[in-house]
């Protein structure tokens, strides 16, 4: 399966919900479960060392999960997890009104927005 497959099997099933955004860790929680359900093959929490721990992996494809934070942070983060050897592609999950270059150290990056349900 491509990158853009997989990333468009992940958000053509995020699309079809309404998440809680009050709290990033259950939000997190609600998507790894839903995804679950779905019967994608998702790892949750997965190290990347020595950048972090991303939120989920899908094939390759990097999901980091934001509702708040300072977007240079959120940039950074996003930007180091793309400098793993791991990591195909990215895609920040977010409520926040922000955007990611198309590609970061060579690799496509995505936002895609929970509030409305769009890749950006």
């Amino acid at each position: 399966m491509s990158i853009e497959d997989t990333i468009n099997k992940v958000l053509g099933v995020l699309q079809f919900y309404q998440f809680s955004l009050t709290d990033e860790k259950v939000l997190q929680e609600l998507i790894y479960e839903t995804l679950l359900a779905e019967n994608i093959a998702i790892e949750r929490e997965v190290p990347l060392p020595p950048y972090g721990i991303v939120d989920f992996m899908v094939e390759g494809v990097a999901f980091e999960v934001k509702i708040q934070g300072q977007k240079k942070a959120i940039y950074r983060q996003c930007r180091d997890y793309t400098l793993h050897d791991d990591v195909k592609a990215l895609v920040l999950v977010t409520a926040r009104a922000m955007g990611l270059p198309p590609e970061m150290n060579g690799k496509p990056a995505y936002v895609y927005s929970l509030t409305s349900g769009k890749t950006l």
